[in-house]
């Protein structure tokens, strides 16, 4: 046996005695490399193989995912394997061949695995408050993934944003960031819900792929006056109203600017109960994109509401909550400039006791269905003006732009003209087309004016019975219909109406939308707006001194 072989042989039974090192594997004599196998992970990455032959030596594979550096050698060397990251989901395998003048030395096995399907979020739990502003309700989270997925949710109080996981390296997981939204917790319980991540071709994951979302729970709200408070500043928060000193949880509650409290001697207090709670509220200029806060619930004697100057409010798509109705003291109701697009189901429970409602500058796109005489038969002023998104000057596209009414189809307008009991309606700067309806008494529950109406009243309607005129809006003290997309003539119920000078119907009454056309192409306005008002006083000769200036007029 020569002194080379020996050496060899020795060398390998150090190494298995060793134990911390791998077999060095003899092959042709003269060359040993300390790896016959090589076994990577689907990322791939880099191997060290130590090379010693008293001969040259070169490499050769024909796997292109494989990189050797150096590539040939005499000696000891230290060979960098390189194994690129693999873009298929099957294992695949190589052969890594050293060679010297054409004779194979030996030969290296590389094996490596493929990319399981997979979904990894970087967060498997979150929690989150139960409220913040606007600009901090959300939270992101990194997913790697390597199929495309969906994410299941039966949360309403979450939204997940969109999201894009661009596959451009097959098998290779790629990151996309979801992004999610959430709501504020007004229960005084903690609440949770877990993301579920599905990929959509169906395919089996090397493991499940969930988030689970825990948020704090809510303020607990009581029936109290410290109560009242509690959900005031809630409200306030919520709606991130921005005039500072309207409410200040360091100030006593009356001397907030926003607030009244009922008192002993109020006319109309509920129950001795209801003194020192809240009994108006009023806050002005906010920046919101949710709902009325449902806390509003909490303010179980409040009498009036007013919500009035949103941010940007043509973009918003704000809903009233359901527990505004549930109020059961609430006489006047008004949400403006807030971007209202819809009222809840159960509205119409407010009916016992609404007197007023102000809807004015919001999103409406109708008017609302639930809104009628029978639903609330004590409101006496009613204002559904300004509901619009955009300034349109024709109605060939209305679509979504505001209220939109077309009297030709629509028995809105009629709807709403013979409710007997508004003493204001206004229904200005919205697209109402078509031609103001005409009554007939005798009709619909019309009637006409009759001998008893001048007594009670005193005044001179001589003309209007002998003329049978209907008796639409015989209470309205205001009507404004201006700046609306009308055409046609202008019925008599209104020309010869007892209150129309009060109306001022030069400025509410007439004027439609300058330049404006309908959806049929006709040029708005009515054809018969009077030039004076000689002939209302030659029917009613009394008014004459009541509504005509002259110079001893004060």
């Amino acid at each position: 046996m020569t002194m080379k072989r020996l050496q060899i042989l020795l060398g390998t039974a150090a190494l298995m005695l060793g134990g911390c090192q791998q077999n060095i594997e003899p092959t042709i004599e003269g060359f040993e490399s300390d790896s016959s196998t090589i076994e990577a992970k689907a990322t791939g990455g880099e191997h060290l193989i130590t090379i010693r032959s008293d001969k040259a030596w070169s490499v050769q594979t024909d796997a292109p995912w494989l990189m050797i550096s150096p590539a040939n050698g005499r000696g000891e060397v230290e060979c960098r394997v390189k194994i690129d990251s693999t873009l298929i989901n099957d294992p695949r395998s190589a052969t890594i061949n050293f060679t010297s003048a054409g004779q194979l030395l030996s030969k290296i096995d590389v094996k490596q695995e493929g990319f399981e399907h997979s979904i990894s979020p970087d967060k498997q739990e979150i929690v989150i408050d139960a409220s913040a502003i606007r600009a901090n309700r959300w939270v992101e989270v990194e997913i790697v993934a390597n199929v495309e997925f969906d994410v299941v949710s039966n949360a309403e109080w979450l939204t997940i944003g969109d999201y894009k996981l661009n596959l451009d390296c097959g098998a290779r997981p790629r990151s996309t960031r979801l992004h999610i939204d959430w709501k504020m917790n007004s229960d005084p319980t903690p609440r949770e819900t877990t993301l579920v991540l599905t990929p959509k071709g169906g395919q089996t994951l090397s493991a499940p792929a969930s988030i689970k979302i825990r948020q704090a729970a809510g303020p607990l709200i009581e029936d109290c006056r410290q109560g009242d408070s509690l959900a005031i500043v809630t409200i306030y928060n919520k709606m991130e109203c921005w005039v500072e000193g309207v409410i200040s949880s360091s100030e006593p509650m009356h001397r907030w600017e926003s607030v009244r409290l009922w008192e002993s001697t109020d006319r109309g207090l509920p129950c001795p109960e209801a003194v020192g709670r809240v009994r108006d509220l009023d806050l002005s200029f906010f920046s919101t994109d949710d709902d009325i806060p449902t806390e509003i619930k909490h303010l179980k004697y409040l009498e009036t509401l007013s919500l009035y100057g949103n941010i940007n409010s043509t973009t918003k798509s704000i809903k009233l909550c359901e527990e505004v109705a549930t109020l059961d003291y609430l006489k006047d109701l008004r949400i403006g400039a807030m971007g209202l697009v819809s009222l809840p189901s159960n509205f119409a429970e407010l009916g016992d006791t609404l007197e007023t409602l102000d809807l004015n500058s919001n999103n409406l796109t109708s008017i609302p269905e639930v809104i009628n005489s029978e639903n609330f038969p004590h409101l006496k002023s009613l204002d559904l003006s300004s509901n619009r998104r955009t300034a349109l000057s024709s109605l060939t596209n209305v679509n979504n732009a505001g209220i939109y009414v077309n009297m030709r189809e629509k028995e809105d307008i009629r709807r709403l003209l013979l409710w007997e009991n508004l003493e204001e309606l206004t229904l200005s700067y919205n697209y109402i087309e078509g031609t103001l309806p005409d009554f007939n008494p005798g009709e619909e529950g019309v009637r006409a004016y009759s001998k008893e109406d001048v007594v009670n009243r005193g005044d001179t309607l001589n003309w209007a019975v002998e003329n049978k005129l209907p008796r639409i809006l015989p209470n309205a003290r205001k009507l404004s219909i201006n700046l609306n997309f009308m055409t046609g003539k202008l019925p008599d119920w209104l020309l010869y109406h007892p209150r129309l000078l009060e109306w001022g119907p030069e400025v509410l009454v007439y004027p439609q939308q300058e330049k404006g056309y309908d959806s049929e192409g006709l040029a708005v306005g009515f054809d018969n707006v009077p030039t004076s008002t000689e002939y209302y006083f030659e029917a009613y000769p009394l008014y004459r001194s009541r509504y005509e200036f002259n110079d001893e007029t004060n």
